[in-house]
C-alpha cells in the first residue's frame, strides 16, 4: 500500500474478498517504508521505530473507517522498513502463507505494454497468486463484469469475483462471452461447471451469463465495462514472467476500462480460494464415484 489515494479502495477490495462470516480469512494491509540515506547511522533506529508508529496510526483510521463494521476485526496491518519493497513483498507474503497478494497499479497507462517496477517485480518473484487492482474510485462493488476466455487466470478471477458474491449479497456478477461473427460460442471450462454446481443457489441467482458478437472484442468488454463497478480479467495467454507483461489484451484494457480493473495472475493450479467459503455446501452435494460434485 504505497498511494494514500487507493489506499481505502484497495484495503476494502481485499476484505469482501476475504471476509466471510462462516471462515473469515485474515487481510494484511503491507506498508514498507524506506529511509532516506541521509540520515545519520545513529538516528537510524529512531527515525524507523517513529515512522513505523506513524504509519500504525494511519492504518489504525483507515480500518476504522471500513465497513461494514464487522470486517475490521480480521484487518491486521504489517508495517517494516525495507531497502527492497517488491522483494520484501514477495518474502512477506511466503512467511505469512498468504494465498494472494493484492496489488495497486497507479500509472495512467501500460505505455511500453510492461509492468515495470515493483509491480512487475512483484509478478516476477511472488510464488502465490497476485491480483492487479487498478482503482476508477468506483467505491461500491455491486455490478462485476467477468470477461470469460478459458485458462487458469481467468479461473482465478472466477474465484474472486464469486467470494465477492458469496461475501456480499447485494453483489451481481455477469460472465460475458465475447465471439467473432461466424463463429460458435466457446465451450465453457470443465472446471468453470464443476464450480457453478458448487455455488449455493442464492449465490447462483445473482450470476449472469451473457454472450456477444463483436469484430473487435475488446472494445466489447470496454463497452460492457461501462455499466459496471469491477471489471475482473484473467492475464493474457501472452503472460510471461520474463517479460513483466500481463499481455496485449490485457494492457489494453487496462489502459481503456471504464471501470476499476481486477487483473488476475494464477501462480499455480493447485490453489483454491474457493474452498472455505463452499466447504458446508459441498458437504450437501452428491458425489459420483470419483469425488466429484454433481
Amino acid at each position: 500500500m504505497a498511494n494514500p489515494n487507493s489506499q481505502k479502495g484497495l484495503v476494502q477490495l481485499a476484505a469482501a474478498i476475504a471476509g466471510n462470516r462462516t471462515q473469515p480469512a485474515i487481510v494484511n494491509p503491507l506498508s514498507l517504508l524506506q529511509l532516506e540515506e541521509d540520515y545519520a547511522f545513529e538516528s537510524t533506529p529512531l527515525e524507523a521505530d517513529r515512522r513505523i508508529a506513524e504509519q500504525q496510526d494511519r492504518l489504525q483510521v483507515l480500518i476504522q473507517s471500513l465497513e461494514p463494521p464487522e470486517i475490521r476485526a480480521f484487518v491486521q496491518p504489517i508495517v517494516r522498513i525495507a531497502n527492497d519493497v517488491a522483494r520484501e513483498t514477495a518474502q512477506i507474503a511466503e512467511l505469512e502463507q498468504a494465498d494472494l497478494i493484492l496489488v495497486g497499479w497507479h500509472r495512467p497507462a501500460f505505455s511500453t505494454n510492461r509492468l515495470g517496477g515493483r509491480v512487475g517485480q512483484i509478478l516476477s518473484t511472488a510464488k502465490t497468486d497476485v491480483a492487479v487492482f487498478i482503482d476508477r474510485q468506483n467505491r461500491t462493488l455491486e455490478r462485476l463484469l467477468l470477461p470469460y476466455v478459458v485458462g487458469i487466470h481467468t479461473d482465478l478471477g472466477l474465484e474472486l469475483a464469486l467470494r465477492i458474491l458469496v461475501n456480499q449479497p447485494y453483489s451481481y456478477l455477469t460472465i460475458l462471452q465475447v465471439t467473432v461473427p461466424g463463429e460458435p460460442v466457446s465451450e465453457l471450462s470443465y472446471e468453470f461447471h464443476v464450480v457453478m454446481q458448487q455455488l449455493p443457489e442464492s449465490v447462483r441467482d445473482r450470476i449472469t451469463l451473457d454472450a456477444v458478437e463483436s469484430a473487435e472484442p475488446l472494445s466489447a468488454v470496454i463497452n460492457a465495462s461501462e455499466a459496471v463497478d469491477l471489471t475482473i480479467a484473467g492475464a493474457s495467454r501472452e503472460w510471461g514472467i520474463e517479460r513483466q507483461t500481463l499481455g496485449q489484451y490485457t494492457d489494453a484494457l487496462a489502459v481503456e476500462c471504464r471501470s476499476s480493473l481486477l487483473i488476475a495472475r494464477r501462480y499455480s493450479q493447485m490453489t483454491s480460494h474457493l474452498a472455505t467459503v463452499l466447504a458446508t455446501d459441498n458437504a450437501r452435494l452428491p458425489k459420483d464415484q470419483s469425488g466429484v460434485p454433481q
